[in-house]
């Protein structure tokens, strides 16, 4: 059932997963904290005529990063005379928990991804894309939001020109992708000018290296567009879901966990840039 399940309801990080924008970490229960250093630019080359030439000595700057690894779980219980009675019929056992479990657990996964996880170890915290440090921010144009009836597709185009425009900025060059709330999907259906023959996620899907794609847990009105890199955002995996399974002191209540340690990590270098915008209407 676990299985079946997979990555439903994952937008963000099914991408991460599936472009290998992962950190693997070995014996991650053991693991209470991810350590990464940014190392700044020093230095310059030099132009010389001769080989023993000497150059300036270079200590880099380096800024120290840590994210809390936290599990992500979620708990269900079969009492033995359920279990008992499944096994004296051969009826299979209704798997809906898990699946129920499994579903609550990717939920989260992705709500960490986007909203950030909520907690802080020692100082250091979990962010997520709305509120990943020196990120972006963008403001539509009009501060209007995309579904406003009268909105045009050419305000949309521009708007999201406007955010490549902001991440080029930052020395982001692509790929990317926009993530945009469920209630721009329909929005981008429509025709992009009166009696078009494409519609605006037609349009769009003419920028180079931009892709859409519709992330059900972003808030209303909000959109995000990311660089796809891992300098940009992973996900820290440990451990992808799995049924850890216990029984009561008694024997007479089974009691099954899925747990998972994945967690996401919004990365900057040394000066500060981010490969992450956020457009609002204001």
């Amino acid at each position: 059932a676990v299985v079946d399940v997979g990555l439903e309801r994952l937008a963000v990080v099914e991408d991460l997963l599936m472009r290998g924008l992962t950190y693997n970490l070995p014996n991650a229960l053991g693991v209470t904290e991810l350590q990464w250093v940014s190392v700044g630019k020093t230095g310059g080359a030099q132009r010389t005529m001769t080989p023993s030439a000497r150059g300036e000595f270079q200590l880099p700057y380096r800024e120290v990063h840590r994210l809390p690894i936290y599990l992500t779980t979620d708990d269900f219980s079969v009492g033995i005379r359920t279990l008992m009675a499944s096994q004296r019929i051969g009826a299979p056992i209704d798997t809906t928990l898990v699946q129920q479990a499994t579903r609550r657990v990717n939920e989260a996964i992705e709500d960490a991804a986007i909203n950030g996880a909520g907690l802080q170890v020692g100082g250091y915290t979990t962010p997520g894309l709305l509120n990943a440090p020196n990120a972006n921010t963008y403001n539509f144009i009009g501060a209007e939001a995309w579904d406003v009836v009268g909105h045009t597709g050419e305000e949309i185009l521009a708007d999201v020109l406007s955010m490549v425009d902001v991440l080029i900025a930052d020395k982001k060059y692509g790929p990317y992708t926009l993530y945009i709330p469920t209630t721009y999907d329909t929005k981008l259906s429509q025709d992009f000018k009166a009696n078009s023959d494409k519609s605006i996620r037609a349009r769009l899907a003419e920028i180079a290296n931009v892709r859409i794609k519709m992330a059900d847990m972003l808030p209303t009105n909000t959109v995000v567009m990311i660089q796809n890199t891992s300098d940009v955002m992973d996900i820290v995996v440990g451990q992808t879901p799995t049924v850890v399974p216990w029984t009561s002191l008694d024997g007479f209540t089974l009691y099954w966990m899925v747990m998972a340690i994945m967690v996401p990590r919004v990365r900057h270098d040394i000066e500060d840039n981010s490969g992450i915008v956020i457009g609002t209407p204001s």
